[in-house]
């Protein structure tokens, strides 16, 4: 009877011990990620859980505020923020951005909670001509190469297509395409035929 347990139990003991192990193996990672991000955003305002794993370069001569579990991938290129003097730049709780994305702020640029940002996202409230103030509101995701003009406003749970260049607000559940992006329900795109 004895005989019979061991094998099994000594089984199960295994796989506990592998399961440990698997779910320990990021921690390391984890937190030197978060030790870099205390170093990198020392001079901003920042939440708990800010992780910073690729080459990040901050420039904040301005107001920086950044919310909690925060994470900046690492990649080919630097993640860039840059805050200039009198500017304010503030991004919510639990957003990802991957490598190359760059957010500058020379009045406005404020983010919302759990936003998603695709490598060489480009953000900027002045291009040369004008200066507003650039809002991302909750829950939007702003895919690979994307650029966002001054005075845009992304609503919520809105996605913004690779590449698309955004020159204008674009509604709450939306999708935008395009150069310059135009704006379809996401509700319509979701019944499109064959979905």
């Amino acid at each position: 009877m004895i005989a019979q347990l061991l094998p099994t139990r000594s089984a199960s003991v295994r796989a506990r011990f592998s399961e440990m192990r698997a779910q320990l193996r990021p921690l390391p990672q984890y937190a030197v990620g978060m030790v870099r991000a205390q170093w990198l955003f020392r001079s901003c305002l920042k939440g708990w859980g800010v992780r910073a794993y690729g080459h990040v370069q901050v420039n904040n001569q301005g107001w920086m505020e950044l919310g909690q579990k925060l994470t900046f991938k690492g990649g080919m290129l630097p993640t860039t923020l840059t805050c200039h003097p009198d500017a304010r730049l503030t991004v919510g709780s639990r957003c990802h951005f991957n490598y190359g994305v760059s957010l500058e702020a020379w009045e406005s640029v404020r983010i919302g909670d759990r936003c998603m940002f695709g490598s060489f996202v480009r953000i900027s409230d002045r291009d040369g001509q004008r200066t507003a103030p650039i809002i991302i509101e909750d829950d939007v995701w702003i895919a690979h190469g994307a650029i966002l003009m001054p005075g845009v406003r992304i609503g919520a749970r809105s996605v913004v297509a690779a590449g698309s260049i955004v020159t204008q607000d674009v509604p709450p559940d939306s999708m935008a395409m395009g150069n310059p992006a135009r704006s379809m329900s996401l509700d319509l795109v979701s019944r499109a035929p064959g979905s």
